[in-house]
């Protein structure tokens, strides 16, 4: 999410905050309390993000071509979100480079609350059980 992203969600949710207080929001006054309220919650969280999502976590998994991928697949997003629409490549190693790295990009979304949450012997363990798992799907497959 980027900083304007951010400060927009912010917004909105300072915005349902004063409406479910029963508040006008029409009002020059409401308007002011509210980017006032957008404000602080986005400074919080500045704050507060980086402990929440450690870039440490992000970095374990960055490539040279993780890198190249994601500034494409930012351009498409960037793209369908002003006019949307976007001319994706035709060829089909891109298109499955592109599919593989979004469904990372959505899983580590999803683990990002939980890599700050979880303990070192939680995720040991989630580790040691990925490797039975690579283990017995070797065996299994007959793949190496």
């Amino acid at each position: 999410m980027n900083k304007i992203e951010q400060m927009r969600l912010c917004l909105m949710l300072a915005f349902q905050s004063m409406i479910s207080q029963g508040e006008n929001a029409k009002s020059k006054e409401a308007a002011q309390r509210i980017v006032a309220l957008a404000r602080l919650m986005d400074e919080f969280c500045d704050l507060h993000l980086k402990q929440t999502f450690p870039e440490k976590t992000i970095e374990l998994a960055e490539d040279k071509w993780t890198t190249k991928i994601d500034a494409a697949l930012n351009m498409h997003v960037e793209e369908l979100q002003k006019r949307e629409e976007t001319q994706l490549p035709e060829d089909r190693e891109t298109l499955i480079q592109f599919y593989d790295r979004l469904q990372q990009r959505k899983a580590r979304r999803k683990q990002w609350l939980f890599y700050a949450e979880a303990s070192t012997e939680q995720l040991a363990d989630l580790v040691l059980k990925y490797l039975d798992e690579e283990i017995e799907d070797r065996k299994a497959g007959g793949y190496q």
